[in-house]
């Protein structure tokens, strides 16, 4: 059995740390973030981020015989993770079983979350999914890939628009008094359309790494004439895979937009901003693919001047 971890290790500046070597755009946008609310979505953020990079960089990027030779370790470290954070939301010391920073993490989330009505649903359902990636389970259809997205990431999607919602409770806590599901609801075409203008930006690397890290359904790789496990990046049906890819996203862009707009209102005056600076940064991602689907044109600068422009918006300073 693995051992606790080192208590000199300090969870909240791990949980920071994590979250600002993401680079994420969710980790630009939530800089802006009071003390108390940013607390806690780094700790949300680097708790779901610690599974998700275990399954990708740890299992996913083995080669098939290592992969099937650790299927059932990796499970159980997905089983044991999704415990811990149950705990951790609970308000319990977090489990053994885990290494030692992803068992910092969670007693981050722990004491993050104290006094605060955070839905567990979004920590059960991202391992669902993780799980899911572990089996190799079959995305066979859409229908398939909208299920596995619950986990993948309409969960973190739940979990930011609960911090941005969430109201000061208490001398510790925060409350958003929405359920799970309603705050799911909120943020299913948001995540959805952020998703997969990620596959998009990321389609060459994850090809490079193994068709299996390609989070899209078999029916797509087959209207377009192409192997999952052979997929190329220079190819004219790549293009046209990634063009119908860019025509879903419209759809779901669109009614993300809506939710937005309809929401920020009532949210705080920096929260309001925060949720419409991360929606930009996506749809004007989303702008540059429909015009270079490209799976190997580097987008890098473009993300960079939209987060210059944003952080006068947020009051952030660059570095």
């Amino acid at each position: 059995m693995k051992r606790a971890p080192d208590q000199t290790i300090d969870p909240s500046q791990l949980a920071a740390r994590i979250t600002r070597e993401s680079a994420s755009n969710l980790w630009f946008v939530g800089q802006a973030l009071d003390a108390r609310k940013r607390r806690l979505f780094e700790a949300s953020y680097a708790s779901m981020r610690v599974i998700d990079d275990f399954v990708d960089d740890d299992f996913l990027s083995l080669n098939e015989a290592d992969r099937e030779t650790r299927r059932s370790t990796a499970l159980t470290y997905v089983e044991t993770w999704r415990d811990a954070a149950m705990d951790a939301l609970a308000g319990c010391a977090p489990r053994v079983g885990l290494n030692e920073r992803d068992h910092a993490v969670l007693e981050a989330l722990r004491l993050s979350a104290r006094g605060s009505d955070v839905p567990p649903d979004p920590w059960q359902r991202l391992a669902e999914a993780m799980a899911f990636d572990v089996r190799e389970g079959p995305l066979e259809t859409w229908a398939d890939f909208d299920r596995y997205c619950e986990g993948a990431t309409v969960a973190p999607a739940t979990v930011f628009l609960y911090v941005l919602q969430a109201q000061r409770s208490g001398d510790e806590g925060l409350c958003a008094a929405r359920s799970a599901k309603s705050l799911a609801t909120q943020a299913r075409d948001m995540a959805n359309f952020c998703y997969l203008v990620h596959i998009m930006r990321d389609f060459a690397k994850d090809a490079a790494r193994g068709g299996q890290l390609i989070t899209i359904p078999r029916v797509c790789f087959e209207t377009h004439g192409i192997d999952r496990e052979t997929v190329t990046v220079d190819s004219g049906r790549t293009l046209e895979l990634l063009k119908d890819l860019s025509e879903r996203a419209d759809r779901r862009r669109i009614a993300a937009r809506a939710m937005a707009d309809g929401l920020i209102p009532a949210l705080g005056s920096i929260e309001g901003r925060i949720l419409n600076a991360l929606l930009t940064i996506y749809e004007r991602m989303h702008d540059s693919l429909k015009v270079d689907p490209s799976p190997s044109r580097d987008r890098a600068s473009l993300t960079e001047n939209l987060r210059a422009t944003l952080a006068c918006q947020l009051g952030l300073a660059l570095p």
